[in-house]
């Protein structure tokens, strides 16, 4: 993943990728292991999602508990938001070369698929706003090479907070996306 990451799609060579992991530079003996660049890609992007999402299912089950639903929404986002950042060099990848190489879209849209809710509930709905918004508050500030427009993260996730409680005042599973409870 980390040539990928460095240099794109089209820019890795597998001797590179070879040299990298050990192999025997220029034989093609990667080639034994993935038929083509896409496979080995793909691969390559199916394994980093697993390891970001153990990670990140680690880290959800260590929020603190709390009987405050303010305080357990702010924990969930700031969690959500590290996750994001996580993700990053996935999504730059998939920004830079999704369009020369549409199998790089497909792998990493594939392998972050997510259930899609045939009739969203309210808290789904609010869900989705605010993963979009931190999304785009993590898009924005990386794009300004600062926290976007002078908002601190603190006070963007306090703000998230209060707009999402004014739709789904302290819903039962507050904050928790949809596709990660187990109802």
């Amino acid at each position: 993943m980390d040539v990928f990451a460095e240099v794109g799609f089209t820019g890795a060579t597998i001797s590179e990728v070879e040299r990298r992991v050990g192999l025997a530079v220029g034989t093609g003996s990667l080639y034994r292991h993935f038929p083509s660049k896409e496979a080995l890609l793909t691969a390559a992007v199916d394994r980093e999602v697993g390891r970001l999402r153990a990670e990140m299912a680690e880290r959800r089950a260590a929020i603190p508990p709390s009987t405050d639903a303010v305080e357990r929404r702010l924990h969930v986002y700031e969690q959500l938001l590290a996750d994001i950042r996580r993700f990053d060099r996935l999504f730059r990848l998939m920004l830079n070369e999704g369009d020369r190489v549409p199998e790089l879209r497909a792998a990493i849209w594939t392998a972050l698929q997510r259930p899609v809710l045939a009739e969203p509930r309210d808290e789904d709905v609010v869900d989705a706003i605010a993963v979009a918004a931190l999304g785009g508050y993590h898009l924005f500030s990386t794009m300004q090479g600062h926290p976007f427009n002078g908002v601190g993260q603190e006070q963007f996730l306090r703000t998230l907070v209060d707009l999402t409680r004014q739709r789904v005042p302290d819903a039962p599973h507050a904050a928790v996306p949809a596709a990660e409870r187990a109802e």
